[in-house]
């Protein structure tokens, strides 16, 4: 018997008492470096004098009888489930992003290169920004990089410095690295590509050869990462597309963080927490950015649609895919050891080689039973069945097929994932017989365990445990190990409040052997596995293409999650924005209380509404209730209200009865082989009995036929809030200036522009005057605007343009008699005729009443003046009416069809009925 083994009985035996190991709730909860859930499993009653060796997890190898209790319990070798919180962390974007700037002629210009260092994906993308860099700054944090390169000024008197001094005071977290410039070299990024590209994943034509700043960022990104990263890239083994701007719709950072669309602290909810039900890494990474930047491309959104609505309609096969994507691990993951190879080779190189192995056939086993799923349902969705296709390729099963003949399956099926477990998982991976040098080198590791069972039992209390960083050592469970006294020849203690962990000399000697001894196992197989690599290498594209199945899959089961947690309608085709009881996706999860509906009506000749009202109302909530209904819609997930008409996919929609005598219109589409029946009450007076239309309030909704042909927004705009920026100088009607020439520089006819409370930063003459020139601008612009304002002198700008709508959100009385209203935050036609507002938030401070008494006299007598002021003769209201109703003869004349002039005629005769009416109404007055 060895001294330690000898001293160890005796000292266990000395203590009276000992042997308790764990004897209350709280000394349960103090095991630090005991799997307490191990623990609480066994024993779930109080526990007393028990020992810890008997009940801990324990690992009996197959070969030897070692009882070990593990310290650290990291499970990287075995497939778990995971969280969104879990997700969320591993999916931090690690990605470098190289940054070139034009110069002379193409000043103004910018090219990006972007590469996720897990996926060894590379993103280009060309552009023409402002001065304030707002796209390049939106790009790169979409990227979330952790390096940023830029090429040096050389003392340049160009913007370079100020570009570096934009990025590094936005991208305080990521790293600034200024390179020279000769590396940002066209001609060699040419090369690059073409020696470093696969062909087959790689989705470049003869065009992006030519965009000289894209071709002189990636030769600057990929020899930075060479160097910073040190390794070397095998040819033909990057993935590398270019990212046109055009097809995503653009958002700039401010409006991310005035549509609540990104987590700006743990207890405000975003948008993307909301609807974040992803399960793998990849898939987390492709939600993040479509959200940000929401997919512009029609077909793609269709296509989305089409999935998500396959997924919500056969709920077993959704319930298959998720929990298959919970068992599975990233494969962009292990892509680094296929496409990269380390300048030189370790133990811990070696390690991560055989690791990656296992990960692979693991995953691969199941990106099987993936394609099962699909295979066996029936899918309308082109998406899913493209990805269904992807999955059948035969090199995959060439690779599950290599990895079989030479891993051991037995490892990955080991019930146990501590430390000791793990280490012996990358031991035994290879099979027996294969590599007699690897064959020895294991009987070796397996006598110097043996030698540690047979010398360092277990006593008692005492016992011997395993981890990464302290190898094999001593852990003595007792009651005050604080005041224990160990024997001078256990050294390296450390204590607790539940036990001592401590080690000997010789202890020390057997982990050095046996280190060396894993290193000559990790040696030996490292060769076989860099076998297997080389023949996996030619086949890399195929594994590119299952990643991505893998995380697309993930991606639309996500947005089936969301769309089945809530009451959600799939939005459809239409040249205007109209949705029917939508509600805040925020408010409409997240709130306790009641969430009130409202409508949406934005049409190509009514695209500009002013909403007025008293504060707190619910303004500002509806702007970015639209903005995100949009955003949802557009990167193809279903939303949040009864009936909606948002850009997005082209959707069949067929019209069958309209009934006019209470305002409930049935409406029937038939997608494929499903026909549905949608019946909504809308606040609107219908019109029309015409199935080739509907016609709210004179207003034509469904033209050219039966379908909703609607442009995707390419580009959403928000000017909310009114802060100063300090670090810029600017006041905060400067900033509100600044933001407002941005918008009315890019803004277009696809283009979604949400405004609040314009000018109030200024005094009310100018804030009037600004606001009426900025809204004629973007009429101009023939865009869609949402505009919130106190000033009701803007709603005069419905009387002069036929575009203009006026909303209000109306104010409803508690106490008729006392005075006392309440907000119903319910929208309506028409602008806001109630009484003076916002002196009830004044009457709930400590404001002197009487000074509050003749604020309201004289806020009254002004609203009456200005009353009188805003009166419209009669006869503008008469021609804007007839004007009106011009346009929509017009449109209908447009959207005529052979053999239903009969409707036409009908429809006509109904608008000429409401024309009249109002011209009646006008006479009356």
């Amino acid at each position: 018997m060895q001294p330690e083994n000898a001293i160890l009985q005796s000292t266990a035996e000395s203590f009276v008492g000992l042997g308790e190991v764990v004897k209350s709730a709280s000394a349960l909860e103090s095991l630090d470096d005991i799997d307490r859930g191990q623990v609480q499993q066994h024993f779930p009653n109080q526990l007393q004098g028990q020992s810890v060796q008997n009940h801990c997890q324990v690992f009996v190898e197959k070969k030897m009888n070692l009882t070990l209790t593990p310290i650290s319990s990291a499970r990287e070798g075995g497939a778990v489930t995971t969280n969104n919180n879990t997700i969320n962390r591993s999916a931090r974007s690690n990605a470098f992003v190289a940054v070139a700037e034009g110069r002379d002629q193409s000043k103004g210009s910018f090219a990006v290169a972007v590469m996720h260092l897990r996926s060894l994906q590379i993103e280009l993308c060309q552009f023409v920004d402002s001065a304030e860099f707002t796209r390049l700054k939106a790009r790169i944090q979409v990227a979330d990089p952790q390096e940023i390169i830029l090429a040096e000024s050389c003392n340049e008197k160009g913007s370079s410095t100020v570009l570096a001094d934009a990025l590094r005071t936005h991208f305080n977290w990521a790293n600034l690295s200024l390179v020279h410039r000769r590396y940002f070299n066209a001609a060699q990024g040419v090369q690059l590509i073409e020696h470093l590209g696969n062909k087959e994943v790689s989705h470049l034509n003869s065009s992006v050869f030519e965009k000289d700043l894209c071709m002189s960022a990636c030769a600057a990104l990929l020899k930075f990462v060479e160097h910073i990263q040190n390794v070397c890239f095998y040819a033909h083994s990057l993935q590398i597309n270019y990212c046109p701007i055009e097809d995503c719709c653009i958002m700039d950072i401010g409006s991310w963080q005035n549509l609540e669309l990104m987590e700006q602290s743990k207890n405000k909810p975003s948008l993307l927490s909301l609807i974040n039900f992803t399960l793998t890494s990849n898939g987390f990474r492709m939600l993040r950015s479509n959200v940000l930047q929401p997919c512009a491309n029609e077909a793609s959104i269709r296509q989305r649609r089409e999935a998500v609505t396959d997924l919500v309609q056969d709920q077993h096969l959704f319930e298959k895919l998720r929990q298959l994507l919970s068992r599975m691990h990233d494969l962009d993951g292990l892509l680094t050891v296929y496409v990269q190879t380390p300048k030189e080779t370790t133990v811990q190189t070696a390690e991560n080689l055989i690791k990656q192995l296992l990960r692979l056939y693991q995953t691969l086993s199941m990106v099987q039973s993936l394609h099962n799923i699909l295979k066996e349902a029936e899918l309308d969705s082109q998406l899913l069945k493209d990805k269904r296709e992807s999955l059948a390729d035969p090199r995959l099963t060439q690779i599950i097929d290599l990895l079989e003949e030479h891993i051991d399956p037995c490892v990955l099926k080991a019930a146990k994932k501590n430390s000791i477990a793990l280490r012996n998982q990358k031991c035994y991976a290879i099979k027996n017989k294969i590599s007699v040098k690897l064959d020895l080198a294991r009987r070796t590791y397996e006598e110097l365990l043996n030698d540690i069972r047979e010398n360092f039992s277990s006593k008692d209390n005492v016992r011997i445990a395993f981890s990464i960083s302290r190898g094999f050592h001593f852990v003595w469970v007792c009651r005050d190990p604080l005041r224990a006294i160990l024997p001078p020849i256990f050294i390296r203690e450390v204590r607790n409040r539940a036990s001592i962990t401590f080690t000997s000399r010789n202890m020390i000697r057997y982990n050095d052997r046996v280190e060396q001894a894993v290193a000559e196992v990790m040696i030996a197989t490292n060769v076989i596995a860099l076998d297997i690599l080389e023949q996996i290498r030619p086949l890399v594209a195929c594994l590119y293409r299952a990643m991505d199945t893998i995380s697309t899959i993930d991606f639309v089961c996500s947005l089936a999650m969301y769309s089945v947690s809530a009451e959600t309608v799939c939005p459809i085709t239409g040249n205007q924005i109209v949705i029917q009881k939508g509600c805040h996706p925020l408010l409409n999860l997240k709130s306790s209380r009641e969430v009130v509906a409202n409508d949406t009506y934005l049409t190509v000749d009514a695209r500009f509404a002013i909403i007025t009202g008293p504060n707190m109302t619910g303004k500002s909530t509806y702007l970015k209730q639209v903005c995100q209904l949009c955003i949802l819609s557009q990167i193809g997930c279903f939303i949040p209200a009864e009936f909606a008409i948002i850009p997005g996919s082209k959707f069949a929609f067929y019209v069958s009865i309209i009934i006019t005598s209470n305002s409930i219109v049935n409406l029937y589409y038939k997608r494929q082989r499903n026909l549905l029946k949608f019946a909504c009450k809308l606040p609107y007076s219908i019109i029309s009995c015409d199935s080739s239309f509907i016609s709210l309030n004179s207003r034509i909704i469904c033209k050219q036929g039966n379908k909703f042909p609607l442009p995707v927004l390419r580009q959403i705009f928000s000017r909310i809030g009114h802060n100063d920026c300090l670090e810029k100088n600017q006041s905060a009607f400067a900033v509100e200036m600044t933001e407002m020439a941005s918008i009315l520089q890019y803004a277009d006819e696809q283009s979604l522009v949400v405004i609040d409370e314009l000018a109030r930063s200024t005094s009310v003459e100018e804030g009037i005057g600004m606001s009426y020139a900025i809204s004629e601008s973007l009429l101009k612009k023939k865009c869609f605007v949402f505009l919130a304002t106190h000033f009701l002198d803007l709603t005069s700008l419905g009387a002069t343009h036929l575009a203009v709508e006026n909303f209000h959100f109306e104010t409803a009385w508690k106490d008729k008699d006392n005075g006392d209203e309440d907000c119903t935050h319910t929208l309506m036609k028409g602008p806001y005729k109630g009484p003076v507002y916002g002196f009830e938030l004044a009457d709930l401070s400590t404001f002197p009443v009487k000074l509050l008494d003749r604020a309201k006299e004289m806020a009254e007598r002004l609203k009456q003046e200005g009353e009188k002021n805003r009166k419209t003769a009669n006869d503008v209201v008469r021609q804007r009416a007839i004007l009106r109703t011009a346009h929509r003869l017009r449109e209908l004349y447009i959207s005529k069809k052979k053999g239903e002039m009969s409707s036409i005629l009908h429809s006509a005769q109904a608008l000429r009925n409401d024309l009249a009416e109002t011209l009646e109404e006008l006479d009356a007055e």
